[in-house]
């Protein structure tokens, strides 16, 4: 029986464990410093924004396990809107930041390389420097004040993530983001106000340092 109960445990040691039976995925959570850029949606030159792409940097904090993370992030660009041309007055700049949650789920992996799939969504601001002007007009000068905007924005987008070592990844994210603008225009003699989605697209590169807990 002696000899039984060794050939038990030695088939027991040697046969690999069931896959019901694997270890739990790691967590984690990473800080990332993201550097890239910016584009308004082309719709937005019709109300004198620059369409350009623009530099735009940020901040973000993502928690995952297995195939899944979430987390936080602070973007920030800026571009200008014009005002038609007027002598003397310079385009003011136009500052956008966002604050918004994150949620990833990988798609596929080829050895140490991730494909994730993205949504974001939050709260944008929007400020004009100056945020004030006065322009010189036939009837006398006008003070033109440019209020700070506070919208909603979501997006969805694919990042890619490659491990450096010793804790470190550097990925590349690109995504739409859509947000809505109360906007006023001419028809004919007459000037409509109405409520229009507009968006940009942000490129991103992300150098992160993650622990495991």
């Amino acid at each position: 029986m002696a000899t039984v109960g060794v050939l038990v445990a030695g088939l027991a040691l040697a046969c690999p464990a069931p896959a019901g039976a694997a270890p739990p995925a790691t967590r984690w959570v990473s800080l990332g410093l993201l550097a890239g850029s910016a584009q308004p949606v082309g719709a937005m030159a019709d109300y004198q924004w620059d369409v350009r792409p623009h530099a735009a940097w940020g901040v973000q904090v993502l928690a995952g396990s297995g195939p899944f993370a979430a987390g936080a992030r602070y973007w920030h660009g800026s571009t200008t809107q014009g005002l038609g041309g007027l002598a003397g007055v310079a385009d003011p700049a136009v500052r956008t930041g966002s604050l918004e949650l994150l949620a990833r789920a990988r798609v596929v992996r080829w050895r140490n390389v991730e494909l994730a799939a993205t949504a974001s969504g939050g709260r944008l601001a929007m400020t004009w420097d100056p945020g004030q002007l006065t322009v010189e007009t036939g009837g006398g000068p006008v003070t033109v004040d440019f209020v700070p905007l506070h919208e909603w924005v979501a997006g969805g987008g694919m990042a890619v993530t490659v491990p450096l070592g010793r804790g470190w990844t550097w990925g590349i994210e690109t995504e739409r983001r859509l947000f809505a603008l109360d906007t006023a225009h001419r028809i004919g003699n007459t000037v409509s106000f109405e409520r229009t989605t507009f968006g940009d697209w942000n490129v991103r590169a992300a150098l992160a340092r993650g622990w495991d807990w």
